[in-house]
């Protein structure tokens, strides 16, 4: 542009006005002819719009009070002690079609074991663990020693660690469900848990078959 003369400079500028000038008298015309069109278009984007946060707003109660609903019935899961939580995730067990159900002892920190045959007949193994304030960090240790022994140990067909901590922060979620599913491990941690509880019946992978469970 800095080699171009001053004629040629305002020759363009004109154009550019007259095009701009164009534009904007279609744009006028257009919008007397189709007012009421671009009312109702308008009208329906903000409804959508208020639509939208509005459901997103609703989900959101909805989720919360579902989740303050789940918690409640691990309050008193919460405040048992270590004998406590392994008698009553013994009797969840018994309670959902678990049978031959022998406490094995504990296993230093790592929780309580139990040994039991599943409803569809598979040899268990399960691990319960009452939140330690550590679990959520230190999770992946829990299961591979759990993993680890299983089958060694206990000639299990499966292993499910039952605890009432998070074993799904953020940070470690992934790395937990990946280490989980190497080992053969099913986890049953807060969420589950409270559910399990609060439906009064067992997550699905405590029943299913090998097959469908995978």
């Amino acid at each position: 542009m800095r080699n171009l003369s001053t004629s040629v400079k305002a020759i363009i500028a004109l154009v550019a006005a007259v095009v701009g000038l164009a534009v904007l008298k279609f744009v006028a015309a257009w919008v007397a002819l189709h007012w009421l069109l671009l009312v109702v278009i308008v009208a329906t984007l903000v409804a959508v719009s208020l639509g939208a946060f509005a459901f997103r707003r609703h989900q959101t109660s909805d989720h919360r009070a579902e989740y303050a609903e789940l918690e409640r019935h691990l309050s008193r899961a919460d405040e048992m002690t270590i004998p406590q939580f392994e008698s009553w995730v013994g009797q969840l067990l018994l309670r959902d079609g678990f049978r031959k159900i022998r406490f094995m002892g504990r296993s230093g920190d790592f929780g309580s074991n139990f040994v039991a045959t599943a409803p569809d007949a598979r040899r268990v193994v399960v691990r319960a663990k009452p939140d330690d304030g550590t679990l959520s960090k230190r999770g992946a240790r829990h299961i591979q020693a759990l993993g680890a022994d299983a089958h060694a140990k206990w000639q299990a067909d499966t292993a499910i660690l039952v605890t009432n901590a998070d074993l799904h922060p953020l940070k470690t979620a992934a790395r937990h469900d990946a280490l989980a599913e190497q080992l053969g491990v099913i986890l049953i941690d807060r969420l589950e848990l409270a559910t399990w509880v609060a439906d009064r019946r067992p997550p699905a992978e405590l029943t299913a078959t090998p097959a469908a469970a995978g």
